[in-house]
């Protein structure tokens, strides 16, 4: 499927929400409170001024924007590094195209770290990200594959129905649209 039809298709997913303004941030106040990575991230495109995203995403050279081992379950740890490469993911937007941009190398590589090493089947049913792999499919299919499986995740469970689930999705075709 083209990233315009996944567009279109998410919009649908999340109840039709073509044509209509999706907030631009997510249903969940925790989201937008605390110091986790996550958190920080959404604090930031929320306005916070002392919410800086650079420490964030740049705490590690490689692998996964938040540290596994902060968590108590690696389901809690997937949710909220999804949540981080979701926030992440608009923030590079935000700051415009710029190929050398040391945060969109960043996520870049916790995107291919996480098609190697996180299984999305188990991690989450919500359908963080999708937009960024999505977009990130080199064209072997692995990174379209992940995001179809969150997708999958979430219609087939109660996640389907919750609010934050229809905003990510959303939120995710109006990425999408946007990087188009």
């Amino acid at each position: 499927m083209r990233t315009a039809d996944w567009h279109v298709h998410l919009h649908r997913l999340a109840g039709g929400t073509e044509g209509r303004e999706v907030p631009d941030l997510p249903p969940d106040a925790t989201l937008l409170a605390g110091a986790r990575g996550e958190q920080v991230l959404w604090r930031h495109l929320a306005g916070d001024a002392s919410a800086d995203p650079e420490p964030v995403l740049l705490r590690a050279a490689n692998g996964p924007i938040l540290a596994p081992d902060a968590f108590l379950a690696i389901e809690v740890w997937a949710e909220c590094e999804l949540a981080a490469i979701h926030a992440g993911h608009r923030i590079c937007r935000l700051r415009g195209p710029a190929a050398s941009d040391p945060l969109r190398a960043r996520l870049a590589n916790a995107l291919r770290w996480h098609l190697e090493h996180t299984q999305p089947d188990n991690s989450t049913n919500r359908p963080w990200a999708i937009h960024a792999f999505l977009l990130a499919d080199d064209g072997s299919g692995e990174a379209s594959l992940y995001a179809e499986t969150l997708l999958g995740n979430m219609m087939a469970t109660h996640a389907r129905d919750e609010a934050l689930s229809r905003w990510i999705l959303a939120d995710a075709a109006r990425e999408l649209r946007l990087a188009t």
